[in-house]
């Protein structure tokens, strides 16, 4: 079994570079965020919180230096222009635009337990990473609104996602958020694309459109909210916000769909089963399914003290993946009395693991700034090769880097 170690010292770097300065950060619900934040853009980014705010939501799709590189393969000037999905690399379904929904992932209680989900099969992208407490949460990303069946449990926003769907202009659909998340989307002036948030500082604020949903369980009242595609479409209707946008490049620089290439990982260490650690409590596996070319995913239950499949439940099947991608960051706390809100070091980069097709590759990621696409790169420098399909991305805590394994 291949067993990652500890790295013996963590980028110097660090947090220090990506850390908001969130001085006096109050819990969420409250508005009492420092005046640092401002200060940290213009430093780490060459930006002002002024001039960020001026910005334009519309205007900050990724350029030409963020596009991904073009994908493998595709050489061959007779064939036809690309333009495949940007979060599957197959061939375009739509022009519409990417939905992100925040869904979640509580199991520690009969009563505290949100699972299994619902609508999380038919996300294209599913992120999970720490929010507070030790407990993950998802964001679960669809190539368009009406591609999206009912969803949730439904829950609030943080920045860490946030910040991996901006350079797309996607919608962020949420029911309220942190008070970090609406610093972000004040600064960045992305409240036209941001549903169910919060107005601290001011911000604008659309409301959600949702429904209550019990599913017959003695489950708190917070785990019972779920939405759908035809909710959110009336709720971008309510608040002016178009569902087309015309991308241009990909989430990830996928294997050409017009050659049929494939990266087959040729001379890969195999990758059969993978297990991330994102705290005691909350860890997710996964199984490689050779015959479909699946990663099938579990998740420890603290409810049931046990690893169960991760299901949807409108199907009653298995999430599987065909690309898995993790990424160890800086995680810790945002300061001050931020109740446990997690920030993630993004502007330090870090080290990443890329999972198809039974193997693995390892690399780096880098994200400069939160309008700058994650990019994930071989050691040779290129731009790793996704093949088609579904991808998991996991933002772990470098300090669970000990607890990662694979065989």
């Amino acid at each position: 079994m291949k067993k990652i170690t500890r790295r013996t010292i963590l980028r110097a770097s660090g947090l220090a570079a990506a850390s908001l300065a969130l001085s006096g950060c109050a819990p969420t619900g409250s508005a009492c965020v420092g005046n640092g934040f401002s200060d940290w853009l213009q430093q780490t980014l060459g930006k002002s919180g002024s001039a960020a705010s001026s910005e334009s939501t519309e205007a900050a799709a990724p350029d030409a230096g963020a596009a991904s590189e073009a994908p493998a393969e595709s050489a061959d000037s007779s064939l036809p222009a690309y333009n495949a999905d940007p979060l599957t690399g197959e061939p375009r379904r739509s022009n519409g635009r990417m939905v992100g929904v925040m869904v979640n992932n509580i199991s520690n209680t009969q009563r505290q337990n949100a699972r299994p989900q619902r609508g999380l099969g038919s996300a294209d992208l599913l992120i999970e990473s720490k929010v507070e407490g030790g407990i993950t949460r998802f964001c679960a990303v669809y190539y368009d609104a009406n591609a999206i069946p009912e969803v949730g449990p439904l829950r609030s926003g943080r920045d860490q996602f946030l910040q991996l769907l901006m350079p797309w202009q996607a919608l962020y659909y949420h029911d309220g958020e942190s008070a970090p998340c609406t610093k972000f989307i004040n600064v960045y002036n992305y409240s036209g694309l941001n549903i169910g948030g919060k107005s601290y500082f001011g911000t604008t604020t659309h409301p959600h459109v949702a429904h209550r949903d019990s599913r017959g369980r003695n489950v708190a009242y917070e785990h019972t909210e779920f939405t759908s595609g035809a909710e959110i479409r009336q709720a971008a209707a309510n608040a002016g916000i178009g569902l087309q946008y015309p991308y241009e490049s990909t989430f990830f620089r996928f294997a050409d769909y017009r050659t049929g290439a494939e990266n087959k990982m040729s001379g890969a260490a195999a990758a059969k089963t993978i297990n991330i650690v994102h705290s005691d409590s909350y860890k997710t596996t996964f199984s490689y399914n050779r015959w479909d070319h699946l990663y099938k995913m579990s998740m420890y239950s603290r409810a049931a003290g046990a690893f169960e499949n991760t299901v949807d439940e409108l199907t009653g099947k298995q999430l599987g993946f065909t690309n898995l991608l993790v990424c160890f960051a800086g995680i810790a706390d945002y300061p001050g009395n931020s109740g446990g809100v997690q920030q993630v070091d993004y502007a330090s980069g870090g080290e990443a693991y890329f999972f198809t097709r039974g193997a693995v590759q390892r690399g780096t990621w880098q994200k400069a700034s939160p309008e700058h696409p994650l990019k994930v790169y071989a050691a040779d420098g290129s731009e790793l090769c996704f093949n088609r399909g579904k991808t998991y991305l996991a933002i772990v805590d470098d300090d669970e880097w000990q607890n990662f394994n694979y065989q």
